[in-house]
């Protein structure tokens, strides 16, 4: 048994982060949620396929899931933790696998699920505002810029919350890069400190005594720089599949980002982008890049297809494994047939307007 009541089990990225600092903040600080007193928080960042390895056979009595979409190894965890520890699970998120799967987790594990299509910061601010927990303004901050990462509107005039969308920005990719546990614990607690931005004793530390937040921008950039220059290589090996540009980099990206990379390439060819890679494991990870909302109508088709599985992401991104069985040839024809019956769609919706 871990040496604290409550677990936040959250993703590596800045929605993640964020939303496990809320939590966090709400429990050791105000100890509102999700217990009544001050508890420690042990804090977890894990993915949703490697969520299984992050907990292990541990056990607490409350388990908050923080920004993680729904997949088999998610369930394998909420099960384990019922029948193992009793364990009490809530879980916040927006992502589309979450949403149609929290019935079902409500009734068969006695889940208490908050979601929603806001950024999974935003949902949890929502929630414990509602339970009387006031927030700092960095916190408030951070929360906004998560929204603006996730697909929200950034408010013009407002030079602080542009430094912090950046900066947010920057953990983000460093996390998703490095995968630094300690580093993703110190964020989540920095962001969660009532102390102001220029307390000297908030400053956050490395192995080589620079400033963690200095060092994740750094890093963000170094890996800016490497993933455009793989993108540039890999726009130019697209192939047309109509509305969409296709890209095989099975044999040319095996690190993590791969969701920055699709970024990376959508933005330079300015189509929709569907990029295959994959992972050390040999499994094929799929990810679709838009700029309209397309990428998840057309990671859905392809679901109803049986061509993925283990969908997650939202409006502009959507990653998912593909299946096994499926072949490069057959992934190919199947995009430009979720294309099509894409298109025929929203038209169809367009012209039942009028």
């Amino acid at each position: 048994m871990e040496d604290c009541k409550v677990a936040v089990i959250a993703d590596w990225d800045a929605d993640g982060v964020v939303g496990a600092a809320l939590i966090y903040y709400a429990q050791e600080k105000k100890g509102v949620f999700p217990v009544e007193g001050r508890e420690k928080v042990c804090l977890i960042p894990a993915g949703p396929r490697s969520i299984v390895e992050e907990v292990g056979d541990k056990c607490w009595e409350r388990v908050v899931i923080v920004d993680i979409p729904f997949t088999p190894e998610v369930e394998t965890v909420i099960s384990s933790l019922r029948e193992r520890c009793g364990s009490k699970i809530y879980y916040f998120d927006h992502h589309g696998s979450t949403l149609s799967k929290m019935a079902e987790l409500e009734e068969k594990y006695g889940v208490f699920g908050v979601v929603g299509k806001s950024s999974s910061a935003v949902i949890i601010k929502r929630f414990l505002e509602g339970l009387g927990v006031k927030f700092t303004q960095r916190m408030k901050d951070f929360v906004a810029a998560v929204a603006v990462l996730e697909g929200g509107r950034r408010r013009s005039g407002e030079e602080a919350r542009e430094k912090i969308v950046t900066l947010a920005a920057s953990i983000s990719k460093m996390l998703n890069q490095t995968r630094n546990r300690e580093a993703w614990t110190k964020y989540v607690r920095w962001i969660a400190n009532p102390l102001p931005f220029e307390d000297p004793g908030i400053k956050l530390r490395v192995e080589e005594k620079v400033n963690l937040v200095e060092a994740g921008v750094e890093l963000s950039e170094q890996a800016d720089k490497e993933t455009k220059e793989t993108a540039l290589k890999l726009a130019m090996s697209a192939v047309n599949l109509g509305y969409l540009k296709f890209v095989d980099a099975r044999d040319k990206w095996k690190k993590r980002g791969a969701s920055a990379l699709a970024s990376a390439i959508y933005k330079m060819i300015n189509m929709p982008v569907a990029l295959l890679v994959e992972k050390n494991d040999g499994s094929r990870l799929l990810i679709i890049r838009s700029g309209r909302g397309e990428a998840m109508p057309l990671m859905e088709i392809l679901y109803s297809k049986g061509i993925v599985v283990d969908t997650g992401g939202h409006g502009n991104i959507a990653v998912a494994r593909l299946e096994d069985s499926v072949t490069v040839a057959e992934l190919k024809r199947a995009l430009r047939s979720a294309v099509i019956e894409f298109i025929r769609k929203r038209s169809s919706r367009y012209l039942n307007t009028f």
